[in-house]
């Protein structure tokens, strides 16, 4: 819910560039920034409609397998797993995003103590 609302804001314009050392804004901002662009348009759909694309895609998945084994296809049916590929792929780039946000804050942190201890080193 908070990334969809980060990426409404995004698009509105309205996108912080600076996030300092906060976690969560920084893991906000790196998913706006993975998420940008029309080649992501349909993951930032089923982001948007989290619980909901879960529910179809489980019984869209299901219905199909069923289907399948009841028309004498196939015995046993695994086709319907593959429609789990595009959300998995969107919790995917979630896990990236998280994964930037945290590395951003530590380079940022890191930044600040050198800062700190150079400012130390030259004043004594």
């Amino acid at each position: 819910m908070l990334v969809t609302d980060a990426l409404r804001r995004a698009a509105r314009g309205e996108v912080r560039a600076d996030t300092g050392e906060d976690l969560h804004a920084a893991e906000l901002a790196a998913a706006v920034e993975l998420l940008q662009g029309r080649r992501n348009a349909p993951l930032r759909l089923l982001l948007a409609h989290r619980v909901a694309a879960y529910v179809l895609t489980f019984l869209a998945s299901f219905l199909l397998n069923k289907a399948l084994v009841w028309s004498g296809v196939v015995r046993f049916s695994m086709w319907g797993w593959l429609l789990w590929i595009p959300l998995l792929a969107a919790e995917a780039k979630l896990r990236q995003a998280r994964r930037l946000g945290q590395q951003r804050v530590v380079e940022r942190m890191q930044a600040r103590h050198e800062e700190a201890r150079d400012r130390a080193s030259s004043s004594g």
